[in-house]
């Protein structure tokens, strides 16, 4: 397959990369360790472009980014022993010719094809011993030449804002920027293997690592004893935290879909037209997760309704929660993750649309007061003291309770260009929890609310009908609200028997599949 080209960017053109070696946060930990061939912890984004990018353009792009995002150049390196944690150290053999690779579309050449081509590359493992991330290229979109970009992204190296800090860097305001600016070159490196140091010196410095490490950590635990001390109302809500986390972990939907989870993924995408998406939070006056969660409570109750799973009436939803400070959200020189999670228990089957809003609208307000959201942070960092194994094990029985999962990340709200071609769509894709049907991301860009569906294929075989039931749901809370919904477009991502596309739109939709026949009935 064609690739962007033959030289190495460090011996080329190569960027200037860093040698700092942070160690992984509580919350990079979280996804580094917790990842696994059932369990992936990858994050991505597919954007439609109006035509293929230029090639000298798209190097220089991504030359641009590794400079301004210098973790696209790092690995996780893992200490000798386990005595410490892993850190981020520069890759030696940095190649953005691995990270980067162009694609042609084989078949129709439509959307439906493009879709069937990211869910292979989504699920396979990333290269560990290389910086987490890998962009592919795909030309021949469709009758009029237009071409995509997946960009997946492993979660230890960033949450959704953060990978907005990578977008930023990688795209521009214009399709031909008067000056681009260029990245600065650095030709010490050669792109080879370094000579191995010793293992006693790699031990030696794991140690004196540890020794640091355990010293902040008595420290920090010296200043809480301290601050509880003197504010006794902190441990109240520490306690009721705890109590909150076991609530939460007890909780359970019921559903027959656990005993039933496949391995492989599907993903595809739809999109609402956001002025009403925004027109429906201000005739509602709650926020725009109250509005987003509404119109996936009432799309996948409808789901689990036409499989006859009516005894499912609550579905544990992991929320996730940017932390960053407004100003912090460009931030491009340390991404990673500065988020925390809100688990939900979202009602599926209540009877009413404005019924539903406004119950989770009470939900929501109550989880955002509840301590365990404010302490979540803090419990992540503070389980990188335990040993791996039981940080596995403990991240996987939380996880275990989560039915669905709902992200929406804030987006940009104007066009953006990359290596010469129009951005047109962007949609986005988070993790699936464990033995869950789907999962749904959300990214505002120019006038469309792009969703992103990432779906277990046993779980979940009819996922165009989902998608219809989103649309269904997104009109059903438009009348009740008084809000004129513009027609959102029918996307699919099954394969079409009438040839390419004209557009990044196809209307193709696939019959229902019954798989309530395929799964476990509850008594």
């Amino acid at each position: 397959m064609p690739r962007v080209s033959r030289q190495n960017p460090q011996r080329e053109s190569g960027v200037k990369l860093p040698s700092a070696v942070p160690r992984l946060s509580g919350e990079d930990l979280s996804f580094w360790w917790f990842d696994s061939p059932m369990q992936p912890t990858t994050m991505a984004m597919l954007m439609v472009l109006d035509r293929s990018p230029d090639d000298a353009q798209l190097r220089l792009a991504f030359e641009r980014a590794v400079a301004a995002v210098p973790r696209l150049a790092q690995r996780v390196a893992d200490a000798p022993l386990d005595l410490t944690l892993p850190h981020w150290e520069l890759d030696p053999t940095f190649d953005l010719d691995y990270h980067v690779r162009r694609h042609a579309l084989s078949g129709a050449g439509d959307v439906a094809e493009l879709f069937h081509e990211i869910a292979p590359a989504y699920e396979a493992p990333f290269d560990r011993s290389r910086p987490l991330w890998e962009v592919r290229v795909y030309d021949g979109l469709g009758r009029d030449h237009r071409a995509a970009l997946f960009f997946k992204l492993h979660h230890a190296v960033a949450d959704g804002v953060g990978g907005n800090a990578i977008f930023a860097a990688m795209s521009d305001w214009e399709r031909e920027p008067s000056a681009p600016a260029k990245p600065e070159v650095d030709h010490r490196s050669k792109g080879g293997w370094p000579e191995p140091r010793p293992l006693g010196e790699r031990v030696l410095d794991a140690l004196r690592d540890r020794v640091e490490l355990d010293f902040e950590r008595a420290s920090a635990v010296a200043s809480t004893v301290v601050d509880t001390i003197q504010h006794p109302e902190k441990l109240s809500r520490a306690l009721a935290a705890v109590r909150s986390m076991v609530e939460t972990l007890r909780f359970d939907s019921h559903s027959p879909l656990k005993a039933s989870a496949g391995r492989a993924r599907h993903l595809s995408g739809t999109d609402l037209p956001f002025e009403a998406v925004r027109a429906l939070r201000r005739a509602l006056g709650g926020s725009m997760i109250d509005v987003i969660l509404t119109i996936m409570a009432r799309a996948i109750g409808r789901w689990h309704a036409a499989h006859h799973l009516s005894q499912v009436r609550e579905l544990m939803t992991l929320v996730p929660v940017n932390l960053r400070k407004p100003e912090q959200w460009a931030e491009q020189a340390n991404v990673g993750n500065v988020a925390t999670g809100i688990l939900l228990p979202l009602p599926i089957r209540m009877r009413s649309v404005l019924t539903t809003y406004r119950e989770i609208h009470q939900r929501m307000e109550a989880k955002k007061a509840d301590p365990l959201s404010t302490a979540t942070p803090l419990l992540t960092e503070w389980m990188s003291v335990l040993p791996r194994s039981l940080v596995s094990w403990m991240a996987e029985a939380s996880f275990g309770s989560v039915d669905f999962i709902v992200t929406n990340v804030p987006g940009i709200l104007v066009p953006r260009y990359l290596a010469g071609a129009e951005i047109l769509a962007a949609y986005p894709f988070a993790p699936v929890a464990m033995k869950s049907p789907v999962s749904v991301a959300l990214y505002g860009y120019r006038d469309r609310l792009f969703i992103g569906l990432n779906s277990d294929e046993t779980l979940m075989p009819d996922v165009d009908d989902f998608k219809a039931m989103i649309r269904d749901a997104f009109a059903e809370l438009c009348a009740a609200a008084g809000v004129h919904a513009a027609a959102p477009a029918a996307t699919s991502s099954r394969r079409s028997t009438r040839g390419p596309a004209a557009s990044h739109e196809v209307a193709e939709r696939r019959p229902a599949a019954c798989i309530a026949a395929r799964m476990p009935r509850s008594k």
